[in-house]
């Protein structure tokens, strides 16, 4: 059975590593699908200059991610309870001077604690290419492997392949999130703490907009643990409003997930729906491949 854990872990990953500033091009619609064990769900998204939307619809019940670069920051909405919670982009900085030295006196004592998690990204093109959407689609194989030392509080090793066609739009829609290697996630607040190291090998190559795109993670054992493919269903230009890159007015902010989902217990009958909780993971719709069908049939 697939775990949130996973999915959070990779989404995070994959954020981390796929960085870069965007400029502002013609507006983009996407509709695509993704299949995850044999479970489908078709999603929209739809990128104006620096934000994106994701619309997807989870058994019957909508969520809406919105990825604000200029405001760095994700945004997660729950239409149903007319809710929304903010995410801003975790850069490790403190914000204030005081802040900032507690903070870091905090990481000094609680490193001291934990290990060294090392990820290593690893990129290949294959020199495979061929035309997708009006566009010269290329063939990457990615690789995320991570490694923990032995005095780590993240014990388990792991590894993730991506096996995708990617294209060079100009609308690619990527977000500068500021991550740096030995950064520490916010939400290691307390008790042991790993330091995280991240290393580039391979080509250096741009991935791009991912029109076709598997995901494979396996444990430590080399055993496949999961995997998730996403096809592109239809890709177009169109004149976006602005509005939809914005919290609606009439929206109330709750501060964690429990409360994003908690209310949709009131809204008919989509609270019950809500019951395994693997939905929160709003990380996993910043920059992560948008899931996508019969992108072989456009060549």
């Amino acid at each position: 059975m697939i775990k949130s854990n996973y999915l959070i872990k990779f989404a995070v990953l994959a954020a981390c590593l796929m960085s870069s500033t965007v400029a502002a091009y013609a507006d983009v619609k996407i509709k695509a699908r993704q299949t995850v064990s044999g479970q489908s769900y078709e999603n929209t998204t739809y990128i104006k200059g620096r934000r994106q939307r994701h619309e997807r619809d989870m058994g019957g019940m909508k969520m809406v991610s919105l990825t604000q670069c200029d405001l760095r920051r994700d945004v997660q909405i729950m239409p149903d309870g007319k809710v929304y919670m903010v995410n801003p982009f975790d850069d490790g900085t403190a914000t204030t001077a005081k802040n900032q030295t507690v903070s870091q006196t905090q990481t000094t004592t609680k490193l001291e604690n934990g290990g060294t998690v090392t990820t290593v990204y690893t990129t290949k093109d294959t020199g495979e290419r061929k035309q997708m959407f009006g566009y010269t689609a290329k063939h990457l194989i990615i690789t995320i492997e991570t490694t923990a030392s032995p005095d780590a509080c993240q014990k388990n090793n792991s590894k993730m392949q991506i096996d995708g066609w990617y294209i060079d739009a100009a609308w690619n829609f990527e977000c500068d999130r500021g991550y740096q290697n030995g950064y520490i996630p916010k939400s290691q607040k307390t008790g042991c703490q790993d330091k995280y190291v991240m290393k580039q090998l391979g080509a250096n190559v741009k991935r791009g907009y991912p029109v076709w795109e598997k995901m494979t993670m396996f444990d430590d054992g080399g055993k496949e643990t999961m995997s998730s493919l996403t096809e592109v269903l239809e890709l177009s230009s169109a004149t976006l409003d602005a509005s939809l890159f914005e919290i609606p007015d009439d929206y109330r902010e709750v501060k964690d997930s429990t409360q994003l989902y908690a209310s949709l217990s009131s809204s008919s009958s989509n609270g019950a729906k809500m019951g395994n909780g693997n939905y929160d993971t709003p990380a996993a719709n910043s920059g992560m491949s948008q899931t996508v069908k019969n992108a072989a049939k456009s060549e």
